[in-house]
Protein backbone atom coordinates (compact mmCIF):
# COMPACT_ATOMS: atom_id res chain seq x y z
CA UNK A 1 0.00 0.00 0.00
CA UNK A 2 1.43 3.38 -0.88
CA UNK A 3 -0.93 6.09 0.33
CA UNK A 4 -0.68 5.08 3.99
CA UNK A 5 3.01 6.00 3.82
CA UNK A 6 2.60 9.21 1.84
CA UNK A 7 -0.60 10.97 2.91
CA UNK A 8 -1.96 12.36 6.19
CA UNK A 9 -5.14 14.27 6.98
CA UNK A 10 -3.10 17.50 6.85
CA UNK A 11 -3.23 17.06 3.04
CA UNK A 12 -7.01 17.60 3.07
CA UNK A 13 -9.36 20.45 3.87
CA UNK A 14 -13.05 19.71 4.41
CA UNK A 15 -15.34 22.72 4.21
CA UNK A 16 -19.11 23.10 4.56
CA UNK A 17 -20.97 25.94 2.85
CA UNK A 18 -24.21 26.95 4.54
CA UNK A 19 -26.21 30.19 4.45
CA UNK A 20 -23.35 32.05 2.71
CA UNK A 21 -21.00 30.96 5.50
CA UNK A 22 -18.02 28.64 5.19
CA UNK A 23 -16.97 26.29 7.99
CA UNK A 24 -13.87 24.08 8.09
CA UNK A 25 -14.65 20.56 9.28
CA UNK A 26 -12.62 17.76 10.77
CA UNK A 27 -12.61 14.36 9.07
CA UNK A 28 -15.09 12.99 11.61
CA UNK A 29 -17.41 15.97 11.04
CA UNK A 30 -17.25 15.52 7.27
CA UNK A 31 -17.93 11.78 7.56
CA UNK A 32 -20.08 11.23 10.67
CA UNK A 33 -20.06 7.77 12.24
CA UNK A 34 -17.14 6.65 10.09
CA UNK A 35 -15.97 3.10 10.77
CA UNK A 36 -12.99 1.37 9.13
CA UNK A 37 -15.27 -1.47 8.03
CA UNK A 38 -17.59 0.87 6.13
CA UNK A 39 -18.22 -0.30 2.58
CA UNK A 40 -17.99 2.71 0.27
CA UNK A 41 -19.53 2.61 -3.21
CA UNK A 42 -18.17 4.87 -5.97
CA UNK A 43 -20.60 5.13 -8.89
CA UNK A 44 -18.97 5.93 -12.23
CA UNK A 45 -21.41 5.47 -15.15
CA UNK A 46 -18.66 6.51 -17.56
CA UNK A 47 -15.08 5.43 -17.07
CA UNK A 48 -13.72 8.86 -16.17
CA UNK A 49 -16.64 10.21 -14.12
CA UNK A 50 -15.62 8.90 -10.73
CA UNK A 51 -11.90 9.63 -11.11
CA UNK A 52 -12.48 13.24 -12.12
CA UNK A 53 -15.19 13.82 -9.53
CA UNK A 54 -14.18 11.72 -6.53
CA UNK A 55 -10.41 11.23 -6.30
CA UNK A 56 -9.91 13.64 -3.40
CA UNK A 57 -12.80 12.22 -1.40
CA UNK A 58 -11.60 8.65 -2.00
CA UNK A 59 -8.11 9.45 -0.76
CA UNK A 60 -9.46 11.33 2.27
CA UNK A 61 -11.54 8.31 3.25
CA UNK A 62 -8.61 5.97 2.67
CA UNK A 63 -6.46 8.15 4.91
CA UNK A 64 -9.16 8.03 7.61
CA UNK A 65 -9.11 4.24 7.30
CA UNK A 66 -5.34 4.09 7.75
CA UNK A 67 -5.53 6.52 10.68
CA UNK A 68 -7.78 3.99 12.44
CA UNK A 69 -5.23 1.22 11.85
CA UNK A 70 -2.30 3.42 12.90
CA UNK A 71 -4.07 4.27 16.16
CA UNK A 72 -3.87 0.60 17.17
CA UNK A 73 -0.09 0.54 16.78
CA UNK A 74 2.11 -2.01 15.07
CA UNK A 75 2.34 -3.03 11.45
CA UNK A 76 -0.71 -3.78 9.33
CA UNK A 77 -1.65 -4.98 5.87
CA UNK A 78 -5.13 -3.97 4.85
CA UNK A 79 -7.08 -1.83 2.41
CA UNK A 80 -10.33 0.10 2.85
CA UNK A 81 -13.47 -1.58 1.55
CA UNK A 82 -13.93 0.83 -1.33
CA UNK A 83 -15.74 -0.45 -4.42
CA UNK A 84 -15.93 1.31 -7.78
CA UNK A 85 -18.82 0.53 -10.12
CA UNK A 86 -18.00 1.39 -13.74
CA UNK A 87 -20.50 1.43 -16.58
CA UNK A 88 -19.99 -1.17 -19.30
CA UNK A 89 -20.37 -4.83 -20.13
CA UNK A 90 -18.26 -7.93 -20.55
CA UNK A 91 -17.53 -9.02 -24.10
CA UNK A 92 -18.34 -12.71 -24.45
CA UNK A 93 -15.39 -14.81 -25.58
CA UNK A 94 -12.68 -12.19 -25.09
CA UNK A 95 -10.75 -10.91 -22.09
CA UNK A 96 -11.51 -7.24 -22.69
CA UNK A 97 -14.55 -5.38 -21.40
CA UNK A 98 -16.66 -2.87 -23.29
CA UNK A 99 -16.45 0.21 -21.07
CA UNK A 100 -18.46 3.42 -21.39
CA UNK A 101 -16.23 6.51 -21.60
CA UNK A 102 -16.80 10.18 -22.27
CA UNK A 103 -15.47 9.55 -25.79
CA UNK A 104 -17.67 6.53 -26.56
CA UNK A 105 -17.36 2.85 -25.72
CA UNK A 106 -13.87 1.33 -25.56
CA UNK A 107 -12.50 -2.17 -25.16
CA UNK A 108 -10.30 -2.18 -22.03
CA UNK A 109 -8.56 -4.90 -20.10
CA UNK A 110 -9.38 -5.21 -16.42
CA UNK A 111 -6.00 -3.66 -15.55
CA UNK A 112 -6.60 -0.69 -17.87
CA UNK A 113 -10.03 -0.19 -16.31
CA UNK A 114 -8.82 -0.32 -12.71
CA UNK A 115 -5.20 0.80 -12.63
CA UNK A 116 -5.95 4.45 -11.81
CA UNK A 117 -8.35 3.36 -9.07
CA UNK A 118 -5.78 0.99 -7.64
CA UNK A 119 -3.41 3.94 -7.28
CA UNK A 120 -6.05 5.52 -5.02
CA UNK A 121 -6.05 2.33 -2.91
CA UNK A 122 -9.29 1.03 -4.37
CA UNK A 123 -7.83 -2.46 -4.44
CA UNK A 124 -7.60 -5.42 -4.96
CA UNK A 125 -8.98 -6.02 -8.43
CA UNK A 126 -12.09 -7.63 -6.96
CA UNK A 127 -13.16 -4.11 -5.92
CA UNK A 128 -13.43 -2.97 -9.55
CA UNK A 129 -16.90 -3.83 -10.83
CA UNK A 130 -18.24 -3.57 -14.37
CA UNK A 131 -21.99 -2.86 -14.28
CA UNK A 132 -24.83 -1.84 -16.58
CA UNK A 133 -24.60 1.94 -16.99
CA UNK A 134 -28.10 2.54 -15.66
CA UNK A 135 -29.23 3.77 -12.24
CA UNK A 136 -31.03 0.47 -11.58
CA UNK A 137 -27.98 -1.56 -12.67
CA UNK A 138 -25.62 0.44 -10.48
CA UNK A 139 -27.99 0.39 -7.53
CA UNK A 140 -28.39 -3.38 -7.81
CA UNK A 141 -24.60 -3.80 -7.78
CA UNK A 142 -24.20 -1.53 -4.75
CA UNK A 143 -26.93 -3.52 -2.97
CA UNK A 144 -25.32 -6.82 -3.90
CA UNK A 145 -21.98 -5.68 -2.46
CA UNK A 146 -23.62 -4.34 0.71
CA UNK A 147 -22.45 -0.75 0.33
CA UNK A 148 -23.37 1.54 3.22
CA UNK A 149 -21.79 4.81 2.03
CA UNK A 150 -22.42 5.93 -1.52
CA UNK A 151 -21.09 8.55 -3.94
CA UNK A 152 -23.52 9.06 -6.84
CA UNK A 153 -23.49 11.48 -9.84
CA UNK A 154 -26.14 14.14 -9.26
CA UNK A 155 -27.53 13.94 -12.81
CA UNK A 156 -27.66 10.13 -12.91
CA UNK A 157 -31.40 9.70 -12.30
CA UNK A 158 -33.69 6.87 -13.40
CA UNK A 159 -36.24 7.09 -16.15
CA UNK A 160 -38.19 4.04 -17.25
CA UNK A 161 -36.82 0.90 -15.57
CA UNK A 162 -37.30 -2.43 -17.33
CA UNK A 163 -36.37 -4.68 -14.40
CA UNK A 164 -36.93 -2.90 -11.08
CA UNK A 165 -35.38 -4.30 -7.93
CA UNK A 166 -37.58 -6.10 -5.39
CA UNK A 167 -39.10 -3.91 -2.72
CA UNK A 168 -37.12 -5.68 0.00
CA UNK A 169 -33.95 -4.20 -1.55
CA UNK A 170 -35.35 -0.73 -0.83
CA UNK A 171 -36.06 -1.63 2.79
CA UNK A 172 -32.65 -3.22 3.34
CA UNK A 173 -30.82 -0.30 1.77
CA UNK A 174 -32.80 2.13 3.90
CA UNK A 175 -31.76 0.28 7.04
CA UNK A 176 -28.12 -0.18 6.07
CA UNK A 177 -27.00 3.02 4.37
CA UNK A 178 -25.26 5.61 6.52
CA UNK A 179 -24.84 8.39 3.99
CA UNK A 180 -25.06 9.41 0.34
CA UNK A 181 -23.21 12.18 -1.47
CA UNK A 182 -24.15 13.51 -4.89
CA UNK A 183 -21.14 14.64 -6.92
CA UNK A 184 -20.76 16.70 -10.09
CA UNK A 185 -23.48 18.97 -8.72
CA UNK A 186 -23.98 22.73 -8.85
CA UNK A 187 -25.48 23.00 -5.38
CA UNK A 188 -22.84 21.12 -3.40
CA UNK A 189 -22.42 22.16 0.22
CA UNK A 190 -19.42 19.99 1.18
CA UNK A 191 -16.03 20.68 -0.38
CA UNK A 192 -12.99 18.42 -0.22
CA UNK A 193 -9.67 19.94 -1.21
CA UNK A 194 -6.63 17.72 -1.65
CA UNK A 195 -3.17 19.28 -1.69
CA UNK A 196 0.46 18.33 -1.11
CA UNK A 197 1.12 14.59 -1.29
CA UNK A 198 -2.57 13.83 -1.85
CA UNK A 199 -2.62 16.04 -4.97
CA UNK A 200 0.56 14.28 -6.16
CA UNK A 201 -1.11 10.88 -5.82
CA UNK A 202 -4.19 12.11 -7.73
CA UNK A 203 -1.98 13.34 -10.58
CA UNK A 204 -0.15 10.01 -10.64
CA UNK A 205 -3.48 8.20 -10.70
CA UNK A 206 -4.71 10.22 -13.68
CA UNK A 207 -1.46 9.52 -15.51
CA UNK A 208 -2.40 5.82 -15.33
CA UNK A 209 -5.53 6.35 -17.41
CA UNK A 210 -5.43 4.79 -20.90
CA UNK A 211 -4.15 7.05 -23.63
CA UNK A 212 -6.71 9.71 -24.52
CA UNK A 213 -8.94 9.32 -21.45
CA UNK A 214 -7.38 12.19 -19.51
CA UNK A 215 -8.07 14.67 -22.29
CA UNK A 216 -11.80 14.10 -21.72
CA UNK A 217 -11.78 16.63 -18.87
CA UNK A 218 -9.92 19.85 -19.75
CA UNK A 219 -10.67 21.19 -16.25
CA UNK A 220 -7.98 18.92 -14.87
CA UNK A 221 -5.27 20.47 -17.03
CA UNK A 222 -2.56 21.49 -16.49
CA UNK A 223 -1.49 18.51 -14.35
CA UNK A 224 0.82 20.76 -12.30
CA UNK A 225 -2.10 22.38 -10.45
CA UNK A 226 -1.14 22.29 -6.74
CA UNK A 227 -4.52 21.11 -5.44
CA UNK A 228 -7.74 19.38 -6.44
CA UNK A 229 -11.14 20.41 -5.15
CA UNK A 230 -14.44 18.55 -5.40
CA UNK A 231 -17.90 19.59 -4.28
CA UNK A 232 -20.60 17.26 -2.94
CA UNK A 233 -24.19 17.45 -1.80
CA UNK A 234 -24.89 15.23 1.22
CA UNK A 235 -28.39 13.74 1.10
CA UNK A 236 -30.21 11.54 3.57
CA UNK A 237 -30.47 7.89 2.48
CA UNK A 238 -34.28 8.10 2.55
CA UNK A 239 -34.22 11.12 0.21
CA UNK A 240 -31.80 9.35 -2.13
CA UNK A 241 -33.95 6.23 -2.26
CA UNK A 242 -36.96 8.41 -3.01
CA UNK A 243 -35.01 9.84 -5.97
CA UNK A 244 -34.37 6.22 -7.03
CA UNK A 245 -37.94 5.03 -6.39
CA UNK A 246 -38.47 4.03 -10.03
CA UNK A 247 -35.72 1.42 -9.58
CA UNK A 248 -37.81 -0.57 -7.09
CA UNK A 249 -41.00 -2.59 -7.38
CA UNK A 250 -43.99 -1.38 -5.43
CA UNK A 251 -44.63 -3.12 -2.13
Amino acid sequence: MHTSERITQSDFVYRRQQDSKSEVLSFSEAYPDYHPQDRVGLISPRFEDGLFGLAGAVLGLATGFYDCLRSKGGEFFNYPQHHVFIGGRDVIGVRDARVHTRNGDRDLTNQEMGSAWGWLDVWPETNWHLCPATPAGMLEAAFRHQVNRLFWPASFMPGTVDKPLPHYAYRLLLGRMKSVWYYDCEDGSLEVRASGSAADVIRESLERLPLGARAADPALNPPSRPWFEHSFKPVEPEAFLEDMSACFKDE
